[in-house]
């Protein structure tokens, strides 16, 4: 998680008058109060976990598979990708998450159509991890 989307989602807590909101993805848990001087932030992890050979969604929110603005998908079937690469955005309102792979692998499928409200932990591409 990045600097720039706790200061997104603290902008949020006070535009909606929320008393505070709290964020777990696998290697990083945020907890986030009004009012109160401390914030903990755990460190962080790959933003897109690979378990069971595919990769999964770090949070809630519409996958996009493209970028809003250009039409060209960021992998495809058959593309090979290297750790930290970016494979898809979670839009969640008007921010847009990146999903990373966290390893180096080549790509089977797509599992999800571009703009599928995906939840948690969902599978979204199939892998082939590399040697």
């Amino acid at each position: 998680m990045t600097l720039e989307e706790i200061r997104q989602l603290t902008l949020w807590l006070k535009e909606h008058h929320l008393a505070g909101a709290e964020m777990t993805r696998p290697g990083v848990h945020l907890t986030l109060k009004r009012g109160v001087a401390a914030v903990n932030v755990a460190a962080p992890v790959a933003a897109v976990v690979v378990e069971d050979k595919v990769l999964r969604t770090t949070g809630l929110g519409r996958l996009l598979l493209t970028h809003p603005q250009h039409n060209e998908p960021f992998v495809a079937a058959g593309d090979q990708l290297t750790a930290g690469q970016l494979v898809a955005v979670l839009q969640v309102g008007d921010l847009l998450l990146p999903q990373r792979s966290s390893v180096a692998a080549r790509v089977i499928d797509v599992r999800v159509p571009c703009g599928t409200l995906v939840g948690y932990g969902e599978a979204f591409l199939g892998l082939e991890q590399l040697a």
